[in-house]
């Protein structure tokens, strides 16, 4: 009973709060490791200085007027307003352009065109990865070698092929320019693959699963995580691209063409710079949707695991 006494008036009560708990976490360590982690907590809140206050300063030139953008844009407006929010699809329309379809025109560019490309990438990378054939080395040399041609490169060449071909304004022609397969995002795939175990693949096969069935159903799921992983990275650049409509699709402006033009004449139309920044802001919504959504996919695909139903 003594010693029972003894333990419990030694023990130390667990600290509540979080400034306690990291405090007490970080108190057993030595100086120089709270020097080191001091300088990364101080870079750490730079970078993220850096990269949140545009969106920040985006964020509040969107609720001012135009008298008080032009007063200063880094103060603080008078009182916070949403017109601009309304005004951006008039303002639109007045610059010569339609918002609604420039929309449609991102959605079916950006998802459209890298769920084909993440589909392609991933029918290439599977068997390279997997399994032997004549020719694999061949594949996946041809898969480095376009990835190091440089981007102004290969454009060019592609374009002069497309005018030769009269595929120029057409759809078409974006797809095949865009939706490959044999670029980074097979890569990526590639080393994915190689590193799923293949014990589930051995179980499936002693099942009687054929070659489909194993894919679909011992592997496909396992790298889902890293498959809508490419999938939200490819339709953010696609989606933020104004040089690929440019070049094979000036019939069919895409929002980013759209900003791009909108900024130049914003000065000239009611509204100006405000509603410009309005317009960004309604510009990035659906990316920070997708952001959400496919997060959450990535946690219910890896908490899965290999087998499914």
């Amino acid at each position: 009973m003594k010693q029972l006494n003894i333990k419990k008036g030694g023990s130390k009560s667990r600290p509540t709060g979080i400034f306690e708990r990291i405090r007490h976490r970080y108190a057993a360590r030595d100086k120089s490791q709270n020097i080191i982690f001091g300088i990364y907590f101080i870079l750490f809140l730079l970078f993220s200085v850096f990269s949140v206050y545009p969106m920040f300063w985006c964020v509040i030139n969107s609720m001012k007027t135009l008298e008080e953008y032009f007063e200063g844009s880094l103060a603080l407006p008078e009182r916070f307003t949403l017109v601009n929010y309304a005004n951006v699809f008039r303002v639109f329309e007045i610059a010569g352009q339609d918002y609604w379809v420039m929309l449609f025109n991102s959605f079916w560019q950006a998802f459209g065109s890298c769920f084909l490309n993440v589909g392609a990438s991933v029918l290439i990378a599977y068997p390279i990865a997997r399994y032997n054939f004549p020719g694999k080395k061949l594949l996946y040399g041809i898969i480095i070698f376009r990835i190091t041609i440089p981007i102004i490169g290969s454009a060019a060449s592609e374009y002069k092929l497309f005018r030769t071909l009269g595929m120029i304004d057409n759809p078409l022609s974006f797809w095949m320019a865009w939706v490959s397969g044999f670029d980074f995002t097979a890569l990526v795939l590639y080393g994915y693959f190689s590193g799923i175990s293949k014990t589930y693949s051995e179980a499936a096969f002693i099942d009687g699963a054929n070659r489909l069935q194993v894919f679909f159903y011992a592997v496909l799921p396992q790298a889902m995580p890293c498959i809508v992983a490419l999938y939200i990275n490819q339709v953010i650049a696609k989606w933020n691209d104004y040089t690929t409509p440019q070049l094979y699709l000036r019939s069919y402006p895409n929002l980013a063409y759209g900003l791009y033009e909108f900024d130049g004449m914003s000065l000239f139309v009611e509204g100006g710079k405000p509603v410009y920044f309005a317009s960004i802001i309604l510009t990035a919504i659906p990316p920070i949707v997708l952001y959400s959504a496919g997060q959450k996919l990535m946690l219910e695909n890896m908490s899965i695991g290999g087998i499914k139903g």
